[in-house]
């Protein structure tokens, strides 16, 4: 075992099995949460866009954004945060937790170091 990844998910994501697979596969053991049903603080759901910025992790699949209803891109950072923090569904996911390490999303630098991928 490698270690311990906190991965915050949205269940009904099919892409976060394919995930959670490959980081099983790579030798780690996930603590896997829902992600829409934490209790988020700013503060702590900030730390996973403070490498990649919080405008870059929007979950562009999002309902109120693919029917045209929610424009992340009118909103500064405080503003999306709070948004994200009323509708998780808002927030890219999924969320990575490792050894101090958060990052949003399967496409940034913790994930190509969890898996040994360049």
């Amino acid at each position: 075992m490698k270690g311990i990844v906190s991965y915050y998910e949205r269940p009904d994501c099919q892409c976060n099995a394919r995930q959670k697979q490959q980081l099983r596969d790579a030798g780690y053991v996930l603590q896997v949460f829902n992600l829409l049903e934490k209790q988020w603080e700013a503060s702590n759901l900030n730390k996973f866009f403070a490498e990649q910025g919080i405008h870059d992790c929007v979950n562009r699949h999002a309902p109120q954004i693919v029917s045209g209803d929610f424009d992340p891109a009118s909103l500064d950072e405080r503003a999306l945060l709070n948004a994200m923090l009323e509708q998780p569904t808002l927030i890219q996911h999924p969320l990575i937790f490792f050894r101090g390490q958060f990052a949003s999303g399967f496409k940034n630098e913790l994930v190509t170091q969890l898996l040994g991928t360049e």
